[in-house]
């Protein structure tokens, strides 16, 4: 059985590791569960941070606010080591130094720490997956089952234990795939975004207002935009239409679950003129209103 911890610590057992003093963690929420530990944490940076980060616990991370100022990180035992945009989810296995620099601000992330995954570990599921891809792990499943996790820390109820720990299972083995698949497109990148221009994409799909045109993108990327269209089909599956909105509402879930914003100001954060619009465009995809989802995620 796993454990659920309301007088919680100041410090993220996620992935023991100490934070500096001008870094402020406030763990939110935590189910302790046999194979893994998983925390709701807000933090607080008072300055832009420059650090080199090592845990003796892998960890997955998801944040679901905007990784605070251009949040860049790599693995320093690399060759040809050199810092690269943090994705909204990271996978950082025990026992590797990443370098790691983001600006002041605050954050929100939910964390998923677990034995295992140590750089001498040969038998273990992550032990030998690409370590760059850890730093932006773009999986849909990941994301939405991250985003419940999250729901189900905040406001525990029923068996919460139980669901996080089978949620948690499916999230451990679909990650291990995912880092597998890594392996095998060196070929198939070079027809692909980079993910540098992949996460230069998300970051302008994430700004408040209305969604930018194919061509600013393309711009933005140093290509045509039929070029860049066909390259950004084949990196994602999807067309940037259709991805832009998944991301969107994977954001309003988001800030609806874990946040007291006003709808109609999580409509603007996610791209919608008006609360009317991204209240009827958001019951089309999910079923239920942006008020309905807000009070089934609290209760």
């Amino acid at each position: 059985m796993g454990l659920m911890e309301h007088d919680l610590p100041s410090l993220p057992e996620a992935y023991r590791a100490s934070l500096p003093s001008s870094i402020r963690c406030e763990v939110q929420g935590r189910i302790a569960l046999p194979q893994a530990v998983i925390e709701l944490h807000d933090y607080q940076f008072d300055e832009p941070q420059r650090a080199i980060f090592k845990s003796p616990r892998s960890f997955l991370d998801l944040a679901l606010s905007r990784r605070p100022g251009d949040a860049r990180g790599g693995y320093v035992d690399l060759p040809g080591f050199a810092a690269r945009p943090l994705g909204d989810i990271i996978f950082i296995p025990a026992g590797h130094a990443v370098a790691t620099e983001w600006g002041a601000g605050r954050q929100q992330s939910i964390c998923c720490g677990f034995e295992g995954g140590r750089p001498d570990d040969e038998d273990d599921l992550f032990a030998s997956a690409e370590l760059e891809a850890c730093l932006d792990i773009r999986s849909p499943f990941i994301r939405d089952a991250m985003v419940r996790l999250a729901r189900e820390v905040r406001d525990p109820g029923f068996c919460s234990d139980l669901l996080v720990g089978a949620m948690w299972i499916e999230i451990a083995v679909e990650l291990g795939r995912h880092l597998r698949r890594s392996r095998h497109r060196e070929e198939e990148d070079r027809a692909r975004l980079s993910a540098a221009k992949l996460r230069l994409v998300d970051d302008w799909i994430a700004q408040p207002g209305a969604m930018p045109a194919v061509s600013e993108l393309a711009d933005a990327c140093g290509m045509s935009a039929r070029h860049f269209f066909r390259m950004f089909k084949a990196s994602t599956g999807m067309t940037l239409s259709d991805y832009a909105a998944a991301m969107r509402l994977d954001r309003a879930k988001a800030l609806l679950a874990t946040d007291r914003l006003a709808i109609k100001v999580i409509a603007w954060e996610c791209g919608f003129g008006t609360a009317a619009a991204f209240s009827a465009a958001f019951r089309r995809a999910v079923g239920v209103t942006p008020h309905e989802y807000r009070r089934s995620a609290i209760h």
